[in-house]
């Protein structure tokens, strides 16, 4: 028999959609993986920590930018608040790496010219260091995980324009690409069923708008978006008649799982979507790559949905909590 106690319980853990566990305020916090280009390669910002006793002996404790969120703090405040605080370093293009788990993961590329400030007394010194012998400083092994993924991803240009119909025979090569051909539903096959699909979205005759993804002034993809609101029957299946609905793909089969992707799926969803407080995104509930590239950009998987024929994996990206 237990006793009774005033101890309030443990909060409720949500469930992702691959069933792992996840705390309601994750991420707790966030690092941020800093490079800049030099002649001999990238260089990655590492900063040394002080610490006291002899616990912390030795010249181990050094990671990049990084640390807690506030209570309340949107994603991105909070980590564009430790890059300022601990680096000096302001105005640069934070990119998502994985947002998904208890710590998010960024990473940012400095002008070659950009000073580090040491402002906060935590830290002693910095160096830029490629990236193995980064590597070889960090510690505990999370340390390094994360900064191994936050410096192995490219940080490409990414922009967006809208469609054009100059880019329906590219849109129609992406279409028939065995990665796209298998997730996009109602896919046309030739050029006149994409003039019927695409032309009135093109012409704004539409709810429905579309841009072409650029990567390093590439075209390498579309995304669309449209109210919930628009489409009754959808916005009952996820359950938001006050959001925007983003689709998307990567045609370029080279640019696939090179974490470019949730890249792309931040900027749409910040820069480029229509005003809304939340952007919702429902892949098939077995597109695993398309599922996890949303979570990696700070969406939360919410539900499973029975939409049309199939059933879609509910993601939702609420704006005031990710970027404030």
């Amino acid at each position: 028999m237990t006793e009774e106690t005033d101890v309030a319980p443990e909060p409720e853990l949500e469930t992702t959609w691959d069933g792992l566990p996840i705390a309601p305020d994750n991420p707790r916090g966030s690092g941020v993986v800093v490079r800049r280009s030099t002649p001999d390669g990238p260089e990655f910002l590492l900063l040394h920590r002080m610490h006291e006793g002899p616990d912390y002996e030795g010249d181990w404790a050094w990671t990049s930018p990084s640390g807690a969120r506030h209570p309340g703090e949107p994603v991105l405040t909070g980590a564009l608040r430790e890059l300022a605080e601990e680096a000096g370093l302001e105005g640069l293009d934070v990119r998502p790496v994985d947002l998904s788990g208890g710590w998010a993961v960024f990473a940012a590329e400095a002008d070659a010219a950009a000073d580090v400030v040491m402002v906060d007394p935590e830290h002693d010194r910095f160096e830029w260091l490629p990236r193995e012998v980064a590597l070889a400083r960090l510690a505990p092994e999370s340390v390094a995980d994360n900064f191994r993924r936050g410096s192995g991803v490219p940080l490409p240009r990414i922009a967006f324009r809208p469609l054009a119909r100059t880019d329906f025979p590219t849109l129609l090569g992406w279409l028939g690409e065995p990665h796209v051909a298998r997730w996009w539903r109602h896919r046309p096959e030739n050029l006149d069923s994409i003039e019927r699909k695409y032309g009135p979205r093109v012409d704004g005759n539409s709810p429905v708008r579309v841009h072409v993804l650029l990567v390093d002034g590439v075209p390498a993809g579309i995304f669309q978006d449209y109210r919930t609101a628009d489409y009754p029957a959808y916005a009952a299946a996820v359950a938001d008649s006050e959001a925007i609905a983003i689709d998307y793909l990567i045609g370029d089969p080279g640019l696939v799982g090179r974490g470019i992707g949730p890249q792309a799926i931040w900027a749409y969803a910040r820069d480029v979507a229509p005003a809304a407080p939340r952007v919702v995104a429902s892949p098939d509930e077995t597109n695993e790559a398309s599922i996890r590239a949303l979570l990696k950009a700070g969406f939360r998987y919410e539900r499973d949905a029975a939409v049309e024929d199939r059933t879609e994996a509910v993601c939702v990206l609420d704006r005031a909590r990710v970027f404030g």
